[in-house]
């Protein structure tokens, strides 16, 4: 009847503590099980049941085992002595656990955190033979307590998932959202059960709660599994129970349409307006996550950024070098300069700058070289933590890293250590430059001359890179102004090359739309004229160069211009 009587409880309870020693197995599980069941809970009760129960627990069978833990984990009642001989009970008789009782056991022990990996491998082994007898909530709680417990049984996740798929329709949204979710914790992909739980969820989307809704997409996007429709629902669905989403919820939605690319701006908007009354509640991966999803998609929403700021000011050392590194690359993608922020995630960023990784400081110094942010003490900090691991950095990651120094033109000893180290790294490993972007190649040549190191032989690497790809490259106007800067006083077969494929490609390659494109113009002018390839240069390349240039006069700053007008000139005199 679930009558709930809690003076009846607490009698009981004073009544049964003085005879527990009489109470055999079955009446100590039925007494813990039903106070559970009330949500009535009572230490001192729950303590000597413990107590009175290990002595003779080699009586108990295996309900009563499961209903012995289930209880005290419904009431988080922990009692570790307790769960250690449960487990040591169980396992000999692991073969006579019903679907139910495994389900129950295992789910207990990783509701209270009580780690037991000789158990979880026999619930493993004994469910696989009678998993067509395990219901959608038993076979969602399994997979989620080994899921939580970090515990991957490989086989045991495939036979659920197969299981699971015929009768995916009695899952409701909870298990539908527990699944995947439980699925991309353990990095176990199952494309077809994923298919699945999409076409299931789509109909009953509007019986998903918040934190369902963002437990799925997110499991989605962990596994990178596109299903365009189930984002769209979600969003639809999302949307009319936006002020139901507490924090995690809202960052997690986001951050999962972000990392798989799917654009939905109505919800970004909601979203953000949901999150600036409660910003103060976001912990400080949850604020990362969020401005990061927003920049990632290129989606304005400078109030939600200025109050980010003012939520992360106050707890930022409470972020971790992921976050950091995250927040200030969202803020400088998205041009959103905020002095105050960059300042505090610069000091908090120096005293944990050795935890950072090769991306996270590359990213870091990049977001406050483009947002023009000086900040020498961290630029020192994060050059003496890059020497010693600079063999991880990828290419985009040095030429951030270098491009990042050379911008803001630091030159203290450790900066200035960092030239040679990305030098002797790529002469050691060259094959670091064929995994380059184009932007890469032409990004590290400039950030070395713009820093005034000159190093001849990593020029030539990077030439030789660039002549391999010949035809293929796709540089856009800036990188092959760049790439002309660098290599316009370097003589050799290389550079020669060089400029031959700029010459052939730089015209069609010419980004109109871009507002920078006179000064791209005038750099590979002032690269020609400055250097030692003015004599390659085709009679009608200067001349077209010239009557792009005139086409964007109106937005030319006067340098450009006057680069411009004086090579024209000599190409006139020539």
């Amino acid at each position: 009847m679930d009558h709930h009587y809690p003076k009846l409880f607490d009698e009981v309870a004073k009544a049964a503590i003085p005879i527990i020693g009489t109470f055999n197995s079955q009446s100590l599980a039925n007494t813990v099980n039903a106070f559970a069941k009330m949500d009535h809970l009572h230490p001192m009760l729950f303590d000597e049941v413990a107590k009175a129960a290990i002595p003779i627990i080699g009586t108990f069978n295996s309900q009563e085992l499961a209903n012995t833990v289930n209880a005290f984990a419904k009431m988080d009642h922990h009692h570790p002595m307790l769960f250690d001989e449960v487990a040591k009970t169980a396992i000999p008789i692991i073969g006579t656990f019903n679907s139910q009782e495994l389900a129950k056991t295992v789910n207990a022990f990783a509701k209270m955190d009580h780690h037991h990996p000789m158990l979880f491998d026999e619930v493993a082994k004994a469910a696989l033979p009678i998993i067509d007898t395990f219901n959608s909530q038993g076979l969602a709680n399994t997979v989620n307590a080994f899921a939580k417990m970090g515990h991957h049984h490989p086989m045991l996740f495939d036979e659920v998932a197969k299981t699971a798929i015929p009768i995916i329709g009695t899952f409701n949204s909870q298990s539908l959202a527990n699944a995947v979710n439980v699925f991309a914790k353990m990095d176990h992909h199952h494309p077809m059960l994923f298919d699945e739980v999409a076409k299931a969820a789509i109909p009953i989307i509007d019986t998903f709660e918040s934190q369902n809704l963002a437990k799925t997409v997110n499991a989605f996007a962990k596994m990178h599994h596109q299903h365009p429709k189930l984002f769209n629902d979600v969003a639809t669905a999302a949307i009319a129970i936006i002020g139901t989403f507490n924090s995690q919820s809202l960052a997690n939605a986001v951050n999962a349409f972000a990392k798989m690319d799917h654009q939905h701006p109505k919800l970004f908007d909601e979203v953000a307006k949901a999150a600036i009354p409660i910003i103060g509640t976001f912990n400080s991966q949850e604020l990362a996550n969020t401005v990061n999803a927003f920049a990632k998609m290129d989606h304005h929403y400078p109030m939600l950024f200025d109050e980010v700021a003012k939520a992360a000011i106050p707890i930022i050392d409470t972020f971790n070098s992921q976050d950091v590194a995250n927040t200030v690359n969202a803020f400088a993608k998205m041009d959103d300069h905020h002095p105050m922020l960059f300042d505090e995630v610069a000091k908090a960023s120096i005293p944990i700058i050795d935890t950072f990784n090769s991306q996270g400081l590359a990213n870091t110094v990049n977001a406050f070289a483009k947002m023009d942010h000086h900040h020498p003490m961290l630029f020192d900090e994060v050059a003496r933590a890059a020497i010693p691991i600079i063999g991880t950095f990828n290419s985009q990651n040095l030429a951030n890293l270098v491009s990042a120094i050379a911008r803001t033109r630091q030159g203290s000893e450790s900066c200035r250590a960092v030239y040679s180290a990305i030098a002797d790294m790529i002469k050691a490993n060259y094959h670091c430059l064929k995994e380059a972007s184009d932007i890469d190649l032409s990004a590290i040549a400039y950030a070395f001359l713009k820093g005034g190191h000159v190093d001849d032989e990593l020029l030539e690497l990077i030439g030789i890179e660039v002549s391999r790809r010949g035809a293929e490259l796709s540089f856009g106007t800036q990188a092959w102004g760049h790439l002309a800067a660098a290599f316009k006083n370097y003589q050799s077969p290389v550079a020669d090359k060089v400029f031959e494929l700029l010459f052939c490609s730089f015209l069609e390659q010419v980004d109109k739309s871009d507002e920078r494109v006179l000064e791209n113009i005038a750099d590979v002018y002032n690269a020609i004229l400055a250097g030692e390839h003015f004599n390659d240069v085709p009679s009608d390349f200067l001349t077209k160069l010239t009557k792009l240039a005139m086409e964007y006069s109106s937005r030319a700053r006067m340098e450009d211009v006057r680069d411009i007008l004086v090579g024209a000139t000599r190409e006139d005199i020539r």
